[in-house]
C-alpha cells in the first residue's frame, strides 16, 4: 500500500509552474543581454529570481512536509498548517511579482481623495509581501520543529543540516526585506544565503539517502561531523560578509560531505541484482545507475560554481558572477531535483515511476545548457564571437525540464487508489 501524502501536491505543481515561468523570463532575458531583442524590460531580471527562488522554497516545504514524517516514522498531524504556510507563500509570490511587473508601470493611485504616490503603494506591497513570506517559513520550521523534537533512530546529524538550512532560509528573507528598504550586503553573498539553505537541504536528505542506497547503515563517521562544521563555519562567515572565507568553507564541507556519503567513493551495484529472477530486479539496478551517475555529476557542478564564486571573490566580474550562481542552480540544484524527484513523487501523487523507462537525454541537454552558460561568459573575451551564439542557454535549459517532465510522466503507473 502507497500512502499519500495529499498536502504536498499543491507545493509541487505550484513549484514546476513557476520554474517553467521563471526559467522561460531568464530565457528571454538572458537573449536580450545577448544583444538580440526580444522587448522584455529590465524588470525581467528581478521577477526571474523572484519566481525561482520562490519555487526551491516552495518545493523545498512540500518535500520536507512530507519526508520528515516518513523518515520519523510518524503520521503527518499538521496539514493545516502546511495549507496556511503554502496560501500564505502564494500571496506572497504574487503580491511580490504584481509589484516588479507594476513598477514601472505605476504613475499614483487614488485611494479616498488622496492620491499615494508609486513609490508609497510599491513598499506597502513590498512589506507585505516580505511579512507573508516571512509568516509562512516561521510556521514551516514550526512544523519541522515539532516534527525534529522525535529522536531518529539514525542519522542525527541529518536533522542539524535541515535546522541551520532553516535559520539561512529565514535570515535571507529578513536580509532581502531590509535590502529592500535601502540597507543591505553584497549582491552574490546575499544570494549565497539563499543557495547555502538549498545545499543545506540538500545534504540533510541525502545523509539520510544516499548511504542506505548503496547498502550502508550511516555515512562515514568523523568525516560527516568535518562537513557539517564546515558548513556551518561557512555559513557565519557569510553572516559576517567575509565571502572569500565562506566560499572556501562551503567548498571544504562540499568535498568531505560527498566522501563521507559515497558519492565520491566507490558505489557498487549489487551483484545479485544482475542475476536475480526477481522481476523488480532490473528496475532497481536502473534506479541505482541513473542515482549514482547524477549524484556524481551534481558534485562536479557544485564544485565548478563554488569555484566561479571563489574567482569573483578574489576578482569580482559580472561573468564570474553569473557562473557562481547559475552553475549551482542550473547544475547542482536542478540536477539534484532530476535525481530525487523519481523518490518524492510516489508518496506524494501515488505513482510509482519505473525507473527501466529512463534516459539520460534530459541530463545530457541540461548539461549542454550549462556548458552554453559557460561559453556565454566565457568564449567572447578570448576569440571574437558574438555572444547571442551562446545566448540560447536558458531556452536549451526549458527543453531539458520539459523533456524531463515528459520522461517522468511516461514513466509513471497509473495513479493509485489508497487515501493518504
Amino acid at each position: 500500500m502507497l500512502l499519500i501524502s495529499t498536502w504536498s501536491r499543491p507545493f509541487i505543481k505550484a513549484a514546476v509552474v513557476l520554474l517553467f515561468i521563471g526559467s522561460s523570463i531568464g530565457s528571454a532575458w538572458m537573449l536580450t543581454l545577448s544583444g538580440y531583442s526580444v522587448g522584455i524590460p529590465v524588470v525581467a531580471f528581478t521577477l526571474h529570481k523572484e519566481l525561482q527562488t520562490g519555487a526551491v522554497t516552495l518545493l523545498i516545504m512540500g518535500v520536507m512536509y512530507m519526508l520528515l514524517p516518513r523518515i520519523r516514522s510518524i503520521k503527518f498531524t499538521h496539514v493545516r498548517e502546511a495549507k496556511v504556510s503554502f496560501a500564505l507563500m502564494i500571496m506572497a509570490l504574487i503580491l511580490h511579482s504584481s509589484r516588479i511587473i507594476a513598477m514601472d508601470m505605476v504613475n499614483g493611485t487614488t485611494i479616498g481623495g488622496t492620491t499615494i504616490g508609486a513609490s508609497t503603494l510599491a513598499s506597502t506591497i513590498t512589506v507585505t509581501s516580505h511579512m507573508l513570506k516571512i509568516t509562512a517559513l516561521a510556521l514551516f520550521s514550526m512544523v519541522m520543529m515539532l516534527m525534529l523534537r522525535v529522536a531518529p533512530r539514525v542519522g542525527r546529524l541529518a536533522d542539524y543540516y535541515f535546522i541551520l538550512a532553516l535559520a539561512m532560509l529565514i535570515i535571507y528573507n529578513i536580509l532581502l526585506a531590509i535590502a529592500d528598504i535601502g540597507i543591505g550586503m553584497d549582491s552574490l553573498n546575499l544570494i549565497y544565503i539563499w543557495l547555502t539553505s538549498v545545499i543545506l537541504t540538500i545534504f540533510g536528505v541525502q545523509y539520510k539517502v544516499v548511504p542506505v542506497f548503496f547498502n550502508q547503515s550511516t555515512p562515514m563517521s568523523g568525516i560527516d561531523k568535518v562537513a557539517f562544521i564546515s558548513a556551518l563555519a561557512s555559513s557565519s562567515l557569510l553572516l559576517l560578509q567575509l565571502f572569500l572565507y565562506a566560499v572556501i568553507a562551503i567548498m571544504v564541507s562540499a568535498l568531505t560531505f560527498a566522501y563521507s556519503i559515497y558519492t565520491m567513493r566507490r558505489l557498487t551495484i549489487p551483484e545479485f541484482l544482475y542475476t536475480s529472477d526477481d522481476p523488480q530486479a532490473g528496475e532497481k539496478v536502473a534506479r541505482l545507475r541513473f542515482f549514482a551517475t547524477l549524484l556524481r555529476i551534481s558534485y562536479v557542478m557544485l564544485l565548478l560554481g563554488l569555484i566561479s564564486a571563489l574567482l569573483y571573490a578574489i576578482n569580482p566580474s559580472f561573468n564570474l558572477y553569473d557562473l557562481a550562481i547559475h552553475i549551482i542552480t542550473i547544475g547542482f540544484i536542478g540536477i539534484t531535483i532530476m535525481n530525487f524527484m523519481p523518490i518524492m513523487l510516489p508518496p506524494i501523487l501515488g505513482r510509482n515511476v519505473n525507473y527501466t523507462r529512463f534516459n539520460m537525454v534530459p541530463l545530457i541537454v541540461l548539461l549542454t545548457a550549462v556548458a552554453l552558460r559557460i561559453a556565454w561568459n566565457t568564449i567572447p573575451y578570448i576569440i571574437h564571437v558574438e555572444r547571442v551564439v551562446f545566448g540560447i542557454s536558458g531556452i536549451v535549459t526549458v527543453a531539458a525540464m520539459l523533456l524531463y517532465i515528459n520522461m517522468l510522466h511516461l514513466s509513471m503507473d497509473h495513479p493509485s487508489s489508497h487515501p493518504a
